[in-house]
Parts: structure tokens; sequence; C-alpha cells
């Protein structure tokens, strides 16, 4: 469960060619599936195995194996190597299933295990800059009062209640108060 949190807290807020799914598997019977996911790891009694490319959706794909039995610092590594290759040469809207695709798995393991075209170190150093440098942008926009202006429910009235949107207080949040589904009438 940790390995997933802080993965999760790896690569929030990555920009890449389309959006980055990850999944973590404990174990070979994969609840998390994990291998449908573009990046999948799971599990084995000697470290970690290393899924890409899978996908689900319209055209589902299982993610391949890139490398397997890794520690969690080679798999770390591999990944952010596999997703700064990804974001540098996919096209946009492209997902890593057709992305590796169109190179191959052999290339796509070279390049990110194999260090076959010698960029590792620089993808390596890409993704600490992100590490280092990610602000979360909605918690910049709950902290500044003129970004927080800009949501309310009238842009020409910012002061006037909207009527229709009533609130409750749920779990000590201030929350909308639902009004079930509506009706369609015949």
């Amino acid at each position: 469960m940790q390995l997933a949190i802080d993965l999760e807290l790896r690569y929030r807020g990555l920009r890449a060619p389309h959006k980055i799914k990850l999944g973590v598997s404990g174990c070979a019977r994969e609840c998390a599936e994990a291998r449908g996911k573009d990046v999948g790891v799971i599990a084995t009694e000697k470290g970690w195995n290393l899924y890409v490319a899978g996908n689900g959706g319209m055209t589902p794909k299982h993610a391949q194996l890139l490398a397997s039995d890794l520690d969690k610092e080679t798999l770390i590594r591999y990944i952010d190597r596999f997703l700064i290759y990804y974001i540098r040469t996919a096209d946009r809207l492209q997902r890593t299933a057709p992305w590796v695709e169109s190179l191959g798995l052999d290339h796509v393991r070279e390049v990110v295990c194999e260090d076959s075209l010698g960029l590792a170190e620089e993808f390596e150093a890409a993704m600490q800059r992100h590490v280092a440098n990610y602000k979360c942008e909605w918690k910049g926009v709950l902290e500044d009062p003129d970004k927080l202006s800009r949501f309310v429910s009238f842009v020409n009235a910012p002061d006037a209640v909207d009527s229709t949107v009533t609130f409750t207080e749920r779990a000590g949040r201030k929350v909308p108060v639902s009004i079930g589904i509506p009706r369609v009438r015949s």
C-alpha cells in the first residue's frame, strides 16, 4: 500500500501527452488490475515486476512485462525513465499502449532498462525536477483570495447568493444538499 501512495505522490501533476494510470498490486491475484494500467507494479517474492502500456476502454490491452524482480529503488528509477521518455516522444493525446506498440517493447526496454540512448541520467534528473518543483494548483487557489474570488455562483454579481443551492454540514464540512435524481416531465 505504501508503494502505491509513494508513486501517486511522486507523479501527481505530471504533464503528459495523455492521462496516465498507475496500479500497484501486492500479490499475483492482481486485485488493483495493475496490468490494465499505463504503468503497473505487481509484487513478487523477490521484489516487483514492472508492466507498461496497458489500458482499458474501447480497445483494452494487457500491459507488458518490462522488467522483473526489481528492488524499490530500481523500480522507481525505471518508472521515471519510462514516463519521461513517453512524455518527450509520444504524440499529443497518444496513450502509452499505442506509443509502445509503435516503438516496440524491446526498444523501450533497451532505452529504459539498458540506457541504450545514454539519456537515463537526463530522464531521472527531469523527473527529480518535477518532484522537487511540484505545487498543488488547487491549494494555490485556496490560499490566494484573488484566485479564489473567481469561483462564485454568479460572475457578474459575486455577492449574490444562489438560492437554488443549499448547504448542510457533513463530517465538519460545508457541503451542498443533494436534491435527488431529477425527473423528466411527461
